[in-house]
């Protein structure tokens, strides 16, 4: 989530890189959504001082036998606009922080304004595109044509983008999986893990999941989330903790 700190010293620039993304300027109503929650806080903190004062007088009024009942009446009045504002300052302490969790990323300052791919850089290229000396096929219509993908029946079980693999393609699609797993455990140092595919909502929400993509997500009836991929559980290893500099990299 974004600092808003930053955002108040930064709105153009702030402006400026999400409206690479298509968004329309946001800054000023982000700091005039901070400025609300700053000055509640302001206001939360002079009546707090108020019901010490308060408070003190009352000890005193009472130490002198005088009438201390206007404190009370004070300091219960005090400790009621108290608890008022508190609850405005969780309400618009929340729609800030929703506010900034809904915003995407800030691209890179090389990334190239534009609407379209036409206006993609390349940036790098390498080898040759193959020619053919006739009409290539899409992988899709090869394994249909080879009897090894089967789009209509798996659209019968699933709905539409699904398919079911058969024979030598499902074993090709295992032995990759495997091949993959073998190669960065015994070559490159990493570790291999065996994670949730059910997780909480902060789990989701640590890896920018949550709360924008939502609608996108399936949720039990018991508040989990089902992961879209395994790196909401991997990232939320370290979730919360303070690492080392000798510990680093982690490879999982």
């Amino acid at each position: 989530m974004f600092d808003i700190k930053w955002i108040r010293s930064n709105p153009s620039l702030f402006d400026l890189a999400l409206a690479k993304r298509g968004l329309s300027p946001v800054s000023a109503d982000l700091v005039h959504q901070d400025e609300a929650v700053r000055a509640l806080q302001t206001r939360i903190q002079a009546l707090s001082q108020n019901r010490n004062q308060c408070a003190t007088d009352l000890q005193n009024a009472k130490k002198n036998g005088e009438d201390f009942s206007s404190f009370i009446q004070l300091g219960t009045s005090l400790k009621q606009d108290q608890q008022a504002l508190e609850g405005s300052l969780r309400e618009a302490t929340q729609t800030l922080e929703e506010s900034l969790s809904c915003l995407p990323n800030m691209p890179l300052d090389q990334v190239p304004m534009g609407s379209s791919e036409a206006d993609n850089v390349l940036v790098h290229s390498w080898g040759t595109p193959p020619s053919f000396p006739f009409e290539p096929k899409s992988h899709y219509a090869l394994g249909e044509a080879m009897g090894l993908m089967d789009f209509a029946q798996a659209a019968a079980i699933s709905g539409s983008r699904f398919v079911n693999l058969r024979g030598t393609l499902a074993k090709l699609e295992r032995a990759l999986a495997q091949f993959m797993l073998d190669m960065h455990t015994q070559e490159f140092g990493y570790t291999e893990m065996s994670v949730p595919f059910l997780v909480k909502s902060h789990a989701l929400f640590g890896t920018g999941n949550l709360p924008k993509f939502s609608e996108d997500l399936f949720k039990t009836s018991n508040d989990l989330w089902l992961i879209p991929t395994a790196e909401v559980p991997l990232t939320n290893l370290v979730a919360g903790k303070i690492l080392s500099e000798e510990e680093l990299p982690l490879r999982f």
